[in-house]
């Protein structure tokens, strides 16, 4: 069983007087504010084999400036040989909650959690497989740059009849974004994935990925981004790259 990896986040503008934190501009950190949604849509990321191509969602709420709720799904069409839950395939449905803990000037820090059901939707929608989340992300916001910590601890277990597998994951990792302009700012991740028990990412992976954002306004934006396993060759491993827009309103 492999894990499902869809590139999900949130994010863009730049913040002038109030917390950077709330600001949807690339921050890592980003968070709703009390009574505010937001809606990341990706309607396009594909591997450079132009074999794989995926479609997700998230939307969220604050519940308070510091409490917020989340749910995301995507789905994806595989031309490959091999595709694992057949060409067209629902892919999950994920929900979690953030709680910042932490939320003092420039330093903030939070914890999460989330759940997910994986789909195979190849003889109707049957789940294969639940995973659970639970992580931290703790960091500086500047007024020009953002640097986080993160580190998340995953738990997957099957849901087949004839199944009993179960596998732990973590990853720790380090997420910036710097703004460039009141127009433009660009991301960074690098993130290491390594097994703790059973074959959860088929060996270990370092993740890198690069964005570029830019603001339609203060709470509308458009982002490119690519990203590379950097352990694995291309060939098993291929480059990914898509596009994202994301609103707070």
């Amino acid at each position: 069983m492999k894990r499902f990896f869809i590139i999900s986040g949130a994010l863009i503008f730049v913040a002038t007087g109030a917390n950077a934190a709330n600001i949807i501009n690339g921050n890592p950190l980003y968070s709703p504010v009390q009574g505010h949604f937001y809606n990341v849509f990706t309607p396009i990321e594909m591997n450079t084999k132009f074999e794989r191509f995926v479609m997700a969602d998230e939307f969220g709420y604050g519940i308070t400036d510091s409490l917020d709720v989340m749910i995301q799904t995507a789905g994806s069409y595989d031309s490959g040989n091999h595709p694992e839950f057949g060409k067209w395939s629902w892919n999950h449905l994920q929900v979690g909650v953030d709680w910042s803990v932490v939320n003092d000037g420039e330093y903030q820090a939070d914890i999460y959690g989330r759940a997910m059901q994986v789909y195979d939707t190849r003889d109707g929608l049957e789940t294969v497989a639940y995973n659970w989340t639970v992580g931290t992300q703790f960091g500086r916001v500047t007024d020009d740059w953002t640097v986080a910590g993160v580190i998340e601890i995953d738990y997957l277990n099957d849901d087949v009849d004839k199944g009993n597998w179960d596998a732990l994951a973590m990853t720790v990792g380090v997420q910036g974004q710097y703004l460039l302009d009141d127009n433009w700012n660009v991301v960074a991740d690098l993130m290491f994935d390594f097994d703790l028990h059973n074959d959860y990412y088929n060996g270990e992976r370092l993740r890198l990925k690069l964005g570029a954002n830019y603001n339609l306004d203060s709470t509308k934006y458009i982002g490119m981004y690519v990203s590379k396993d950097l352990v694995h060759s291309f060939d098993s491993a291929p480059m990914a790259f898509g596009i994202r827009f994301g609103i707070d309103f």
